[in-house]
């Protein structure tokens, strides 16, 4: 549902033009919905075709999402229509799962931006989380577990907490995984970054890794296989997962 919208003018001056001000106007507005049927503990996908993605696994009882608007332009009645033709669903799938997902109009004559950040939280637990995000912004996993697997579309892509397995990819920017409460990687794990890729294990996690960027920098020790200053394989610690990083930046792995 639509929360209260506001048609209002920026407070910035655009310009003068024959001693009119000509400032920008937007159009703001919220969505909440709520997963009443989730089941805690399943996997949820989530979808997003514009803007920030902040996901984070938390102490609550529902699966929730929020999707807060500016419509920014200079037509009154193309900010109001774009405004209230963006939608937000947070369902079941029919199996207990969790689904988000977004539908964000493209832009149209007389407007210049759509700012629609997406916040979903969803109860501790989840077995795995998808997140598909496409057009501008980054994608953010805070306190998750299980596997995730993360699509950014042009921007960077972050995830902290304690993962069995992760699938992260960005075209546009810098990827970072970061492995809390010395939780390790059991399943295979994969890294793909337009930039840089930064990697933090814990000092338990073991397996065979593969690295490849501009400069490769790995803590740990790394025995067998080959290694330069672009590239490092082989194997470290005791057993364990392939975790593989490819970067057109810089990679850097280490442990804590």
């Amino acid at each position: 549902m639509h929360a209260l919208l506001l048609l209002v003018h920026s407070l910035a001056v655009a310009g003068e033009i024959e001693g009119s001000v000509v400032g920008d106007i937007t159009y703001e507005g919220g969505l909440d919905e709520t997963a009443t049927r989730y089941v805690k503990g399943k996997p949820v996908s989530i979808k997003h075709s514009g803007g920030n993605v902040v996901v984070r696994c938390i102490d609550t009882e529902k699966l929730s999402a929020r999707l807060p608007y500016v419509v920014t332009g200079s037509d009154n009645g193309a900010l109001e229509s774009t405004g209230n033709s963006i939608r937000l669903q947070a369902v079941d799938d029919g199996k207990g799962g969790g689904v988000v997902g977004t539908q964000i109009p493209s832009k149209r004559s007389g407007v210049s931006s759509i700012d629609v950040p997406l916040t979903v939280n969803i109860p501790v637990g989840a077995s795995a989380i998808s997140v598909s995000q496409s057009g501008s912004g980054w994608v953010q996993v805070q306190g998750c577990g299980g596997a995730v697997k993360i699509s950014a579309g042009s921007g960077g892509a972050y995830a902290s907490g304690q993962y069995t397995s992760a699938s992260i990819s960005a075209a546009g920017g810098d990827v970072k995984l970061v492995q809390e409460g010395g939780a390790t990687l059991t399943g295979s794990t994969s890294i793909t970054s337009a930039g840089a890729a930064r990697v933090v294990l814990s000092t338990a996690q073991g397996g065979k890794l593969v690295a490849k960027g501009a400069q490769v920098a790995v803590q740990q020790a790394v025995l067998g296989g080959s290694q330069s200053e672009t590239s490092v394989s082989g194997d470290f610690g005791v057993g364990g997962p392939t975790i593989s990083i490819s970067a057109k930046g810089n990679v850097e792995v280490s442990a804590q």
